[in-house]
């Protein structure tokens, strides 16, 4: 259930950002807050990421009621390496080694943790 929590919240991040590539980005001024709510409320796509976001919290929900959370908490890290890979295979965004350098040692953390289990 966590690494199904874990993968609905990476593509919940992947749909948004994909999203905001299109509508922009978040206006600063409240003048503009009505208009671009309206664009974003008819989106489906963003309703769809709310979905997602939706069943992810349930199945974190599952998932704690049956780990103790010092066990289940580490695990969420992966969505760094899972949104690393998504963000360059999806959205075209940039690869750099010091990137991949950083989520190799996430992975490595959270294995490390995971054999005191």
């Amino acid at each position: 259930m966590i690494l199904l929590s874990v993968s609905l919240l990476t593509v919940t991040q992947l749909i948004v950002k994909s999203r905001l590539n299109i509508h922009g980005e978040v206006p600063l001024v409240p003048i503009h807050w009505p208009g671009y709510l309206l664009i974003l409320l008819k989106d489906w796509r963003l309703w769809a990421a709310l979905v997602s976001m939706i069943a992810a919290a349930l199945s974190w929900y599952a998932g704690i009621s049956r780990l103790p959370l010092s066990v289940a908490f580490p695990v969420t890290a992966l969505s760094y390496p899972l949104i690393f890979i998504g963000s360059i295979l999806v959205l075209g965004e940039q690869f750099t080694w010091i990137a991949l350098l950083g989520n190799m040692l996430i992975v490595g953390g959270i294995l490390t943790l995971s054999i005191g289990v």
